[in-house]
């Protein structure tokens, strides 16, 4: 069979020695009546704490609580938030403000955008923790994707192409330059490329360019 409430207490209270045993004396006259400031064993801890509890560590749990928001995940945000809270006597509604209070803002807003609220701390924090992973999978999906790399031509033969018609342009601008078709005229016709008259090849020709003219006319 478990202890009662009061039972508890009674131990704690009566196995006190020292300063801790004279602070302990009349609570546990006390203990058990209507009077008694000490009814829980939570109680007894508050009340324990506020006499021989550390008040400089006390206070830097508040400063640091009332300061802490969330400034990554909302998991972090809570491990933090209890491990401050568990230095302080604050009742779950101070808690919860405080809690909802350090949220990231977007967090806040689907919360209060909720058709149920949440009452306590705890359910303040499942539902904080929700949709904050929600929020996280929304925004992933949302991040633009990486750019495909686009087909390209084979550089080297796009840029022999490109020369290949630069080439071709420059030729066709030349004077001298003497297209296949009129080649195969001269040939045809026994006259030089080169100068157009008959009686010798191009590779014996000393007279020079003349121009681009018919190979079937054999004069100048």
């Amino acid at each position: 069979m478990f202890p009662t409430n009061q039972e508890i207490l009674s131990f704690l209270l009566m196995n006190m020695e020292d300063s801790t045993g004279a602070w302990a004396h009349p609570h546990l006259n006390q203990l058990g009546s209507h009077q008694a400031i000490i009814q829980t064993v939570k109680g007894f801890k508050l009340e324990f704490l506020a006499a021989f509890g550390n008040p400089d560590a006390t206070r830097a749990a508040k400063q640091k609580i009332t300061t802490l928001t969330q400034s990554s995940t909302c998991a972090d945000y809570i491990t933090k938030f209890r491990t401050l809270a568990m230095e302080l006597d604050w009742n779950n509604a101070a808690l919860r403000g405080q809690f909802a209070h350090g949220l990231h803002w977007e967090v806040s807003r689907r919360i209060a955008m909720r058709k149920h609220c949440p009452w306590t701390l705890l359910e303040l924090q499942n539902a904080a923790l929700v949709i904050n992973n929600a929020l996280c999978e929304e925004h992933a999906s949302h991040l633009p994707k990486d750019n495909k790399p686009s087909k390209q031509s084979n550089p080297a033969r796009g840029t022999s192409t490109s020369q290949q018609a630069t080439s071709s342009k420059k030729l066709s601008n030349n004077p001298n330059n003497v297209l296949e078709e009129e080649r195969n005229r001269c040939c045809t016709a026994g006259t030089c490329i080169k100068c157009r008259k008959m009686g010798h090849k191009f590779a014996e020709c000393r007279t020079g360019w003349k121009g681009v003219k018919s190979c079937v006319n054999t004069g100048y």
